[in-house]
């Protein structure tokens, strides 16, 4: 399933050791020559305590085009920001109460047993947060839910926008909902970019903004406006994948 399986592996972070449970994600990119991947990892310690940890690492550039030092070290700068960007979102959500807790950020090299050895590993260290993946639950909720659910997103993509961060892919799986406390969580950034508040084209997000119907989460069109008013004027489209 995966290109390269992180479960049952141990990893060591700041003297800790972790054993990798379970591997949720892997994705690729061809720009960067990265790929990154969400995991649950517990502690050996006594305690046993369950993380939820992003990470990147790098792949060998040569099969990615980037074959210049000078095109190498523009896409570590990228790659280094990207993850400091995201570390920066995490801590923003998590204070929030949207989005998992932040622990603790590392950037290593990759070990020998490593797709790339020497090359980067970035892990960002986070609390496992309260729901489940939406993406496998959402078609048991109630329409009340979703609309709540609707209310919720809006909230998440706003903040990240009023701090520079936005979201340019959408998808359910990204979500955890916590149906005892009908709480939702923005818990995978993997497709998070920069963006600048302050600019023309920066919209205020609500439950009508494309960026939150892209989720594709609802049943029926959502209409909030009255009969006969035009829902997208002045609206920008999320950019296509």
């Amino acid at each position: 399933m995966w290109a390269f399986n992180l479960e049952n592996r141990i990893i060591t972070l700041a003297g800790n050791k972790l054993r990798i449970e379970e591997q949720l994600t892997e994705v690729l990119d061809y720009e960067l020559g990265e790929r990154s991947l969400l995991l649950k990892a517990r502690s050996l310690a006594a305690n046993g305590s369950l993380s939820l940890i992003k990470m990147r690492y790098q792949l060998n550039p040569r099969g990615f085009e980037i074959d210049t030092e000078e095109t190498r070290k523009e896409v570590l700068h990228i790659a280094e920001h990207e993850f400091l960007h995201e570390c920066d979102a995490i801590k923003l959500l998590g204070v929030a109460g949207l989005g998992p807790k932040y622990v603790d950020h590392l950037m290593c090299s990759q070990p020998k047993w490593m797709p790339f050895p020497g090359g980067y590993g970035h892990f960002l260290v986070m609390e496992v947060p309260p729901g489940e993946n939406l993406d496998e639950i959402w078609d048991e909720l109630s329409d009340c839910q979703l609309e709540g659910i609707r209310t919720q997103l809006a909230r998440i993509l706003e903040l990240l926008r009023q701090n520079g961060h936005k979201l340019v892919d959408q998808h359910p799986s990204y979500l955890n909902y916590d149906v005892e406390t009908d709480k939702l969580y923005l818990v995978d950034l993997t497709h998070l970019r920069g963006t600048d508040p302050t600019a023309e084209t920066s919209f205020p997000i609500d439950e009508e903004s494309p960026y939150v119907e892209a989720f594709n989460l609802w049943r029926t069109p959502y209409h909030e406006s009255e009969e006969g008013e035009d829902d997208s004027a002045g609206e920008t489209l999320p950019p296509s994948d």
